[in-house]
């Protein structure tokens, strides 16, 4: 295995996964015009139209996810990053240093699928999935109140959609911080530079041991992107929650924020120990990412509080508020990897 075809692998993605993602734009587009107008006409052919773009566009979404998953096991079984043995006795000779990834201990990127650009991609494939699950529990097409809240959750998915392929393309550039890391080794190893080649190798091990192929970057993320799904549904339901008193509105956001709220919390314990272990010596409880996260669970903590007192007077309306702005708090935390400084901001 050799990193020609690592770069044959990242090629064959981009080549195939480009139109798959180009597809989805264009259902998710066109699901976002069907839903806008039966919001606007009532028009029961739109409303079945849109449902069936939805489908078509949750397969395009499993089907990329497939490809992206293809290509993080091209990784894993291509790039092998092995020091040579001369050069590892070399180094302990001189450095005293241990022989990191020699040639009985390979190091092989055991990638996560949901890092980099491919964040939004994920989290843009689990609201499908709930979405497809909230259409199956709920017969939305019973009254026209409820199509609309159809309707509005379709342009919420479509609205993702569009957003992953213009700031997020898992497949236009696929994994650019990783392929920048993954190059620097095979230049150093080109050089031939021992010192060159052991600290880039040195700095490789922990961000593989701490990061790619920790077990909490398998568990930790996934977690929040599936509560993330699950509080945009919560969101939706809030919104009708505002102009109409319906039963159904505050069900289908409580029954969503359950979800999200529970897999936001084991999510946010798990990070506890994986930060204790890999930012040891750093302040990283203040992160900025971290403190938002905290205020979005707070926030959320308070919405689930409020809604045992819904039948109280105002509170119906306090309550879809209060919805609403966990949402936005959620947004603004997943936006602080990208405008604030801190361990979260690092390329991932």
């Amino acid at each position: 295995m050799s990193y020609q075809e690592y770069l044959a692998a990242r090629d064959t993605v981009t080549t195939i996964g480009q139109p798959v993602i180009s597809v989805i734009f264009i259902f998710s587009l066109a699901l976002g015009i069907i839903a806008i107008y039966h919001m606007l006409s009532n028009d029961s052919r739109a409303f079945r139209l849109a449902s069936k773009l939805r489908e078509i566009d949750t397969a395009l979404l499993v089907i990329g996810f497939i490809i992206i998953a293809w290509f993080h096991l091209r990784i894993y079984q291509t790039i092998e990053l092995v020091y040579p043995p001369e050069l590892a006795n070399y180094m302990a000779s001189t450095m005293g240093t241990s022989t990191i990834g020699t040639s009985g201990t390979p190091l092989r990127f055991a990638v996560p699928l949901w890092i980099e650009t491919e964040k939004l991609y994920f989290w843009t494939l689990c609201l499908s999935i709930f979405l497809a699950v909230t259409n199956y529990r709920y017969d939305f097409i019973r009254t026209r109140i409820t199509a609309l809240f159809s309707s509005a959750i379709n342009i919420m998915l479509a609205a993702f959609g569009i957003l992953t392929y213009y700031t997020s393309n898992p497949f236009r550039e696929p994994l650019p911080g990783l392929h920048l890391e993954i190059t620097s080794w095979f230049h150093a190893a080109s050089v031939g530079d021992p010192n060159v080649l052991y600290t880039t190798l040195y700095q490789l091990y922990f961000r593989i041991t701490y990061f790619y192929n920790s077990e909490y970057m398998w568990t930790h993320p996934p977690m929040l992107f599936i509560a993330y799904a699950s509080l945009v549904v919560t969101f939706v339901g809030c919104v009708f929650m505002l102009f109409r008193r319906e039963k159904i509105f505050d069900r289908i956001s409580y029954n969503h924020a359950k979800v999200g709220y529970l897999l936001l919390t084991v999510g946010m314990l798990i990070g506890y120990p994986w930060a204790v272990v890999a930012w040891e010596g750093k302040d990283w409880w203040w992160d900025p990412k971290i403190n938002g996260s905290i205020m979005m669970w707070v926030l959320y903590s308070a919405y689930l509080h409020t809604r045992i007192y819904l039948k109280r007077r105002n509170m119906w309306r306090a309550t879809a508020i209060l919805g609403i702005i966990c949402f936005l708090s959620l947004v603004f935390t997943y936006l602080l990897t990208y405008i604030a400084p801190g361990i979260h901001a690092i390329t991932q």
